[in-house]
């Protein structure tokens, strides 16, 4: 499973498939936080990371 972080909107948008899943955090909080997060949510998933 691929999963893309990308910012939209002023918020992490984690993408995977044709789904975009908004997450809790700001585009000014750390990508981190956001890699984290999805790694949490989606284990085993390549992290792709798009500006």
């Amino acid at each position: 499973m691929n999963v893309i972080i990308r910012k939209l909107n002023g918020l992490w948008h984690l993408i995977v498939g044709s789904c975009q899943i908004r997450t809790p955090f700001l585009a000014t909080q750390d990508r981190q936080l956001v890699v984290q997060y999805a790694r949490r949510v989606y284990p085993g998933a390549r992290i792709f990371e798009r500006d």
